[in-house]
């Protein structure tokens, strides 16, 4: 939800290169909130959706796709060579991982969350200066497993993944420039 508008507006603001880790499919739930998917897109990989979305958008955009969960193993291997990584997870075990991996390749990460109609965006740039913290300085531990719904148990407001999608963007692209 939070990367298909932040795709969208850094593929339209010219964003030399895109990549996108992402191993699963489109399904119809997706729809109302991952804007970059339409109906045709339906049980296709959403990688290469997005990256089909992205050339109708803007052609000179060069993705490269990672049709792979992120793990611990391979997670520093997809993000290294990039400049900024913008993460729209959707689980906390996997965005620790990915602030961890954004910490020790020393590459700024952009954040952002949801929850039914409450969103949450910040950047975190540790290696720009001392004293600055990353994702893991302010919440040092993940919440319990079970303890906080899934969107599909609690629900999200579709235009709220617009809204802190495009802040994610606007984020990306302001450091981009800097």
């Amino acid at each position: 939800g939070l990367g298909s508008p932040a795709l969208l507006y850094l593929a339209a603001a010219g964003v030399g290169t895109l990549g996108i880790a992402e191993f699963d499919t489109v399904d119809e739930s997706n729809l109302q909130r991952q804007v970059i998917h339409g109906v045709s897109d339906i049980d296709k990989a959403k990688g290469l959706s997005a990256k089909e979305s992205i050339a109708e958008i803007n052609p000179h955009v060069n993705v490269i796709l990672h049709e792979e969960r992120l793990d611990n193993d391979n997670v520093l291997g997809v993000f290294e060579g990039y400049d900024l990584i913008v993460d729209g997870t959707d689980n906390f075990a996997t965005r620790y991982m990915v602030n961890d991996a954004a910490y020790f390749l020393k590459i700024p990460y952009v954040w952002g969350s949801i929850y039914r109609f409450d969103g949450q965006a910040s950047v975190f740039a540790p290696m720009l200066g001392e004293d600055l913290p990353c994702y893991r300085c302010l919440y040092p531990e993940p919440p319990p497993p079970g303890m906080v719904p899934s969107c599909a148990e609690g629900g999200v407001l579709g235009v709220l993944c617009a809204s802190i999608g495009s802040i994610h963007s606007g984020c990306a692209a302001r450091i981009r420039l800097a």
